[in-house]
């Protein structure tokens, strides 16, 4: 009995260790209650692939969905387009003498020493 549950559990790991289902990337996590873990340079992207499931999972079973009618964002996290009809608030005039303008040569540590007094 105790051989036959030790070959069970070798073959339990080596199922683990051959690796396991491919999965398709997400631009970010989905907010769907489960823990999601991501990768780099998957599929010689940049992006980081966002997947649900165990941490560092082989980016050989990982890749990028190239079709383009899924959705890559929740629905509640899309983002409504902006009507141009409606001003934007919080816009600030350039021009405005309350807004503190760049110092012309750009040298922050000489105008902090000199705000500093030394």
């Amino acid at each position: 009995m105790g051989t036959m549950l030790a070959a069970l559990l070798l073959l339990m790991f080596i199922g683990q260790a051959l690796g396991g289902e491919r999965m398709s990337c997400e631009a970010r996590p989905m907010p769907n209650g489960r823990e999601w873990h991501h990768r780099t340079k998957v599929g010689g992207d940049p992006q980081i692939c966002w997947y649900p499931g165990e941490r560092m999972k082989p980016r050989s079973e990982l890749y990028w969905d190239t079709d383009a009618t899924r959705p890559s964002v929740a629905p509640s996290d899309a983002v409504e387009p902006k009507d141009p009809a409606v001003p934007e608030r919080d816009v600030v005039d350039p021009k405005d003498a309350t807004v503190p303008q760049p110092h012309p040569d750009g040298n922050f540590a000489d105008r902090w020493h000199a705000l500093d007094g030394r």
